[in-house]
């Protein structure tokens, strides 16, 4: 709309800090006042905001699906041996470097745990992954972390603490 009522700009200006940014365009405020009160304008300007309101709505609809979707899903965690779980946690933690079991703390091995049962046991990447570039992703994405979570609280009893402790951090991050 600037291009088609103003058309070229009074001034140019460049930002030092950013060489390679587009430049600003400037224009006059009686240019613009002029343009603003033609009907052409308003007409325009009506059209832009049904079509931002139709976008909004298409918007709203994908993300309520998506959630959906992400909301009926099961998320079903396999119950694992405590020692089984254990091993496959530590190695999963650094694959490169041989830690033991008895060097970690407590707390660092529940957060392994989660981490190692919700990367790896859960289809919670390949999930994620497959919402990128789609609109609702990161409110499907938290609601995902936040069911993943509370399934493996409810799987492994002695690992609920941790996985509060993930989401309370997730959420904040939000």
């Amino acid at each position: 709309m600037i291009r088609d009522f103003l058309g070229r700009p009074d001034g140019t200006e460049f930002i030092p800090r950013f060489r390679n940014a587009a430049p600003i365009l400037q224009f006059r405020v009686a240019r613009v006042q002029a343009a603003e009160r033609t009907t052409k304008f308003a007409q325009r300007l009506e059209l832009a905001a049904r079509r931002s309101a139709i976008a909004r709505e298409a918007a709203n609809r994908r993300r309520e699906e998506m959630l959906r979707l992400v909301a009926a899903d099961e998320v079903p965690i396999p119950k694992l041996a405590p020692e089984v779980l254990t091993d496959r946690a530590v190695r999963h933690s650094d694959p490169r470097e041989a830690v033991g079991a008895a060097k970690a703390d407590r707390s660092t091995l529940n957060r392994w745990k989660v981490n190692y049962l919700r990367h790896q046991l859960v289809r919670y990447d390949p999930m994620i992954e497959g919402m990128f570039g789609r609109v609702g992703r990161a409110a499907a994405e938290k609601l995902l972390r936040r069911r993943v979570l509370e399934a493996i609280g409810k799987t492994y009893p002695d690992l609920l603490d941790e996985c509060q402790r993930q989401l309370r951090i997730s959420e904040r991050r939000c």
